[in-house]
Parts: structure tokens; C-alpha cells; sequence
């Protein structure tokens, strides 16, 4: 008899077998500060960012469709949407003065990457379903739809890239 409801149970949930495709969740941040960064101001010993900006990229299972559904950054939720790239993906290491010289976010990979590109904020607080503490545990939790399924793509930390000067 528990044989069949072990089955029941596979064909009302068959996301129990399958198995995630996220290979790798990177998470990066820029801060844009006013004068050059890294010098202090007499005022304050800290320059307060202007804006960050996050680049999050997904590495999945070559061919899998995907759809983003939301992402939560730093405790906050914030709509999303995936834009495929080529890997290795590489980002100008000094963003005030280019130098030539690249940082690799993404290394070369057979798999396929997706940037999450962050839209408008949907609240202070992060709801990731069924998952207990994720969103609280790291600094990166983006949901993505595979067909019937929902894979939660988990960056633990931040990795912060060197500031940009702005205006």
C-alpha cells in the first residue's frame, strides 16, 4: 500500500526528481561616489555611494529554459528579469580611468549565464517561499522558473568591485 502512495505523491510532485540546474550564483557591486574614489574627504573619513550597482549572473545547465521571477538583494525584494550573455564575461576593472585591464565575473563555462537585471524594488522584505531563512542567510537569493519548477539561485556574499567616480 505505501508504494502507492509513494507514487501518488511523485505524480502530483514531480519536481521532488528533478534535479536544480543552477551550476553557480556570482554576485558583484560597484559603488558610484562623488570625487575620485578612494581618497577621504576632511569632512568625513568615508565616501557615502551615490548608488550601487549589482551585477548578478546565473550559470545553468546548457539548454534549460528559464524565467526570472524576483530577486531579493540584501533583504530586499525586487522584480527581475534574465538577460542571456556569452561567457567569460569581464567588467573594466578601474570604471573612472579605463586601463585595459579586466575583471572576470563569469569565467569561460560551456553551461549557460544569464545577468539578472534588477528592476524596481517590490518591498522591504523578502519572500522566499518553502525556504525558511534563505533570504536572511544570503546576500543574493533570486527564484527562477524552469517549466512547473522554481530553483532558488543563492549567492552567500557580495563581492564588491572597485568604486566608479560619478558627478
Amino acid at each position: 500500500m505505501k508504494p502507492v502512495y509513494l507514487l501518488l505523491v511523485l505524480a502530483i510532485c514531480p519536481s521532488l526528481l528533478a534535479q536544480s540546474p543552477v551550476r553557480e550564483t556570482l554576485a558583484y557591486s560597484r559603488d558610484t561616489t562623488s570625487g575620485i574614489p578612494g581618497r577621504t574627504n576632511t569632512a568625513s573619513s568615508s565616501q557615502i555611494p551615490i548608488k550601487t550597482d549589482y551585477f548578478i549572473y546565473i550559470v545553468i545547465k546548457k539548454g534549460v529554459p528559464v524565467a526570472s521571477a524576483t530577486a531579493c538583494v540584501l533583504g530586499k525584494s525586487y522584480a527581475a528579469k534574465l538577460q542571456k550573455v556569452s561567457p567569460p564575461v569581464l567588467l573594466e576593472h578601474n570604471a573612472v580611468v579605463p586601463t585595459g585591464i579586466k575583471d572576470t565575473l563569469v569565467k569561460p563555462t560551456s553551461d549557460d549565464v544569464y545577468q539578472v537585471i534588477l528592476g524596481a524594488q517590490q518591498g522591504s522584505n523578502c519572500r522566499v517561499p518553502d525556504e525558511g531563512k534563505q533570504g536572511q542567510t544570503h546576500q543574493v537569493v533570486v527564484s527562477l522558473k524552469s517549466g512547473e519548477s522554481t530553483w532558488y539561485c543563492l549567492a552567500d556574499k557580495i563581492v564588491p568591485l572597485r568604486p566608479a567616480a560619478g558627478s
